[in-house]
């Protein structure tokens, strides 16, 4: 019997999904490296990778969205986030407030934060992750 494949489903789904599945990984596995950075005491590293495992989630949900292909977009990802939908700004709120700081501990104007600034950062991280995650296997069941 013969097999019947659409030319629009690869297209919507192809390199935006791979990109999607992509950064949601490298996501994961930054998130595990700034809990391991966190229990070892090295806030100023764990402060770093998970804000780059937010950053890689919100670089996840606007790979697949229309905002994605706009010619001009914002050149901040939390700015591209917030044009998504009312949820990712929701998101993009969120995390805004972790960027100032970030950049500053990283330059040394600031001191490392402690645990239960880096510890909130990590915890906002996985939630935004998870429920990421979770849209993706709900999404691929609505096909």
């Amino acid at each position: 019997m013969a097999q019947i494949i659409s030319a629009t489903r690869t297209r919507s789904y192809g390199r935006a999904g791979g990109k999607r599945a992509r950064f949601l990984f490298q996501a994961r596995e930054l998130l595990d490296a700034a809990r391991g950075y966190a229990a070892e005491g090295r806030f100023d590293q764990a402060l770093e990778v998970a804000y780059q495992s937010a950053l890689r989630t919100a670089g996840a949900r606007v790979a697949v969205s229309a905002v994605a292909r706009r010619r001009r977009l914002p050149s901040s990802a939390w700015d591209r986030l917030a044009l998504v939908g009312v949820e990712e700004k929701r998101w993009a709120e969120s995390f805004k407030g972790y960027s100032r700081t970030r950049a500053r501990v990283a330059s040394g104007l600031d001191e490392v934060p402690g645990g239960d600034f880096v510890y909130g950062l990590m915890q906002r991280a996985a939630q935004f992750l998870d429920e990421s995650e979770l849209e993706t296997s709900f999404g691929s069941f609505a096909a």
